[in-house]
């Protein structure tokens, strides 16, 4: 039981060194509480809550996976090589490809709200 608890303190280390390092992680927290603000003011339906919530999961998981990758990279090479440098693009481009349908999704969901007004 000891180790399942300490297992919640890794992950919230975990999360703090990537708040800690990563400037893109704090902007997303910033727009995920401003869609959560928004979510409330247009009292949007139990499953867009669902579905906007999965969304910003889903972006801010696979930053912070850009960001372990990232570091795992800069451990072992600390010289410039091109597969290395392409392994954190990749990681970088799954954030993209997330973030981008995050705003799809968000302009599904919100412009009935917002054609209403």
């Amino acid at each position: 039981m000891i180790k399942f608890i300490r297992s919640f303190s890794y992950a919230v280390n975990g999360i703090k060194a990537s708040l800690h390092k990563q400037v893109n992680l704090k902007v997303q927290l910033v727009t995920a509480a401003c869609i959560i603000a928004t979510g409330f003011y247009f009292r949007i339906t139990s499953v867009e809550w669902c579905i906007v919530l999965l969304t910003i999961a889903l972006v801010l998981c696979l930053e912070m996976v850009n960001t372990a990758i990232e570091s795992l990279v800069n451990l072992v090479t600390t010289e410039w090589k091109p597969l290395a440098g392409k392994v954190k693009d990749i990681a970088a481009g799954a954030v993209l490809v997330a973030s981008v349908f995050a705003i799809f999704i968000g302009f599904i969901i919100f412009f009935k709200y917002l054609s209403l007004k």
